[in-house]
């Protein structure tokens, strides 16, 4: 059972992440330095007052718990404000002009080739202004209209004459925010760049760099790998396992593998970085079983982690990995009561202090629920059952494993996903030992690529491992039997089912009264919460044209009934912009339409698709105009309807619709320009 007294790094981490949470939804405090530092000096005093003050009291304890947590809490602002590279003064948006600019720039990670682009982040080192350069800080991402004649390496200087662009709000409900996720690596611009806009600077000296010394290592696995001949499958899948180069693997792989439950092992993780440190506790403990050489051990560990950080380019997955199990390895050789809890909530800490914006990242948060739902949950159904079988027991454990992780990371998943993998522990158990070959054989093909005979028996094992770890893979993937999609799930859900979780699981284990009204308190709120929810969103009709480009397509709301006319969105384009809407609710129904006129109650919607006249007879209240149809507008001067122009049009076909309509004395909107039209009916 958890013991909160012997876990003293959560009373320290709890107020810190509330500090955070609060940087995150009101943004940085007024006067946070002055703040920050009178409570430095307030904590000094409170602790000697309630260390030497001689009454027994509880005020003095509490006074100086209250001083300590106010700071806590105002350290998370310090270090927010300190992580956005933005506040310091040499850093390059102090001087971005809305025109073109001279930049210079050191591109500092692998080249990404699409059909379209090549993408690339640069680190800054010079900006012109006005004539003038400037000394600058910072990074940003380039894409380059792709051109076979260049070719960029990591570490090479390249000059830029382009302009710094912004990167634009979510411009649909509920759409991925790509401007606030670029903002949390502090990237607050992008720059598109021609062929003829670009050069490389040969003779410009450059800095040496652990984080370029750790990406060109990645880049050469990565050349490697490719030169090998591997199937675009297999090359994509152990790049990503190995050193984590998962741009180039197939969207429709990543569903796959996302479908099964089996996603982790796509990117370098936890899991890669535990089997080194597994398989070096191992040989250790084969010629050293009396346990005489744990320094030496320990040492050996944390060597071989930082080389494993520096080969994968410094992976933030890989780096918080490290970072945990050499405490943990430094924990056991050092000090022999120390508390695994603590050691698991020092390295969130540390990474936070940071990073504070790693609290968003749905890797960060996986990583440490999987790994705490493995301390906890683990031992408690790992000692229900023992095979006698050492092989069977194998197996076994790698199912209770993944049983225990996926039961804690089960509200992030939901919240982040939406989606929830049926056969996720069937997958992990066959997929999990077959990546672990995967990962072995090429690891030995990049020792052993220039032997020829090696080489091509090598080839032939990764790809025929591969094409067995995707065929299992596509067996879950059905929605029908395979995972349960659509699943609406908020911040209040994944607070609820937490405290569930770890009040159900209180309950098991102590079979106490208190425990167990804990966890009907929970119940009764989550599902009231639910209940007041649901209940609103049964009231509301709502009308939606989305964003998106160059198409057109509408969802009318009525309840839980969507009635969505997307038919001609992509698979993909669907999912990105219309499906985020949809998880928002609970238990959507959708029905698909094909109509030019809707109705609900007095409310009129009337599409212009295949309508050159509108007459007073219809009384549209709103009318959606779509791919460049005329419509007559000296009509509708009784009615008066709202224009909505979908993203299907042209902007010159736009702008003038516009004119005519202000001409009119008609409300105009443009989707194109501001973004998806929304309106309560």
């Amino acid at each position: 059972m958890l013991n909160f007294k012997t876990i003293p790094f959560f009373k320290i981490l709890l107020p810190y992440i509330l500090g955070i949470m609060f940087v995150l939804k009101f943004g940085l405090f007024n006067n946070l330095h002055l703040l920050f530092i009178s409570s430095s000096l307030l904590v000094i005093p409170t602790y000697l007052f309630q260390k030497y003050f001689k009454s027994n009291s509880n005020f003095k304890k509490w006074i100086y718990i209250f001083s300590t947590h106010i700071f806590l809490f105002l350290l998370a602002g310090e270090c927010c404000f300190f992580y956005q590279a933005k506040h310091n003064s040499n850093h390059y948006s102090n001087h971005v002009t809305p025109s073109e600019q001279g930049i210079i720039g050191i591109i500092d990670d692998l080249p990404v080739v699409t059909d379209k682009f090549i993408k690339f982040s640069i680190q800054l080192k010079c900006i012109e202004t006005n004539s003038n350069w400037n000394y600058v800080t910072g990074n940003t991402i380039v894409y380059l209209k792709n051109d076979s004649t260049i070719n960029l390496q990591i570490g090479d200087a390249v000059f830029i004459n382009s302009k710094f662009s912004y990167v634009n709000e979510p411009k649909n409900p509920y759409e991925f925010n790509y401007k606030t996720f670029l903002e949390n690596k502090n990237i607050y611009h992008v720059v598109y760049v021609k062929p003829k806009q670009l050069s490389i600077l040969k003779d410009m000296p450059n800095s040496f760099s652990f984080m370029q010394l750790g990406a060109a290592i990645k880049a050469k696995v990565v050349f490697i790998l490719r030169s090998c001949h591997l199937s675009q499958k297999a090359f994509s899948i152990c790049a990503a396992l190995l050193v984590g180069y998962d741009d180039e693997i197939d969207k429709d792989v990543m569903q796959i593998f996302s479908h099964s439950g089996t996603l982790h092992i796509l990117s370098v993780s936890g899991m890669h970085t535990g089997l080194l440190y597994g398989l070096i506790i191992a040989i250790f403990l084969f010629f050293d079983k009396h346990d005489r050489y744990k320094k030496t051990k320990c040492l050996v560990v944390i060597i071989s982690l930082i080389l494993f950080v520096f080969i994968t380019g410094f992976s933030p997955s890989v780096l918080r990995a490290a970072l945990m199990l050499t405490l943990v390895i430094v924990g056991k050789t050092f000090y022999k009561q120390g508390n695994a809890y603590n050691t698991l909530l020092v390295s969130a800490f540390v990474l936070l202090l940071f990073n504070p914006y790693l609290i968003t990242d749905a890797g960060f948060l996986l990583s440490y629920f999987a790994v705490f739902g493995i301390m906890y949950l683990y031992p408690i159904i790992h000692r229900q059952y023992v095979f006698t079988n050492s092989i069977i027991q194998w197996f076994w454990n790698l199912i209770l494993m993944s049983v225990a992780a996926t039961v804690f990371t089960l509200p992030i998943s939901l919240y982040f996903f939406h989606q929830f993998p049926i056969w996720f522990a069937f997958s992990n158990l066959i997929i999990i030992p077959i990546s672990i070959g995967l990962m072995a054989a090429s690891a030995l093909l990049l020792c052993c690529y220039k032997i020829a005979f090696l080489k091509t028996v090598l080839v032939y094992i990764i790809n025929s491992f591969t094409a067995i770890m995707l065929w299992i893979a596509q067996l879950t993937d059905n929605s029908s039997y395979g995972y349960l999609d659509y699943i609406a799930f908020s911040k209040v859900d994944v607070v609820c089912c937490i405290l569930f979780l770890l009040a159900f699981f209180l309950f098991i284990y102590t079979k106490g009264y208190k425990q167990l009204m804990a966890l009907g308190v929970i119940i009764i709120l989550w599902l009231s919460a639910s209940i007041v929810v649901n209940y609103k969103h049964l009231q509301q009709t709502e009308l939606v044209v989305f964003s998106v480009k160059n198409k057109s397509a509408l969802v009318l709301r009525i309840g839980k009934h969507f009635y969505i006319d997307t038919k001609k969105l992509s698979r993909n384009e669907f999912h990105r912009f219309v499906k985020p809407y949809l998880l928002n609710y609970s238990n959507p129904v959708v029905i698909p339409i094909n109509c030019d006129a809707l109705k609900v109650n007095e409310t009129s919607i009337l599409q212009s698709n295949n309508l050159t006249v509108l007459t007073d007879d219809y009384a549209a209240k709103y009318i959606i105009v779509s791919d460049n149809k005329e419509i007559q507008l000296n009509s509708l001067h009784k009615t008066k309807p709202i224009i909505i122009a979908d993203c299907s049009n042209n902007y010159n076909f736009v702008k003038e619709l516009k004119k005519r309509c202000v001409k009119e004395g008609l409300v105009f909107y443009s989707v194109k320009d501001k973004g998806a039209f929304t309106i309560k009916l």
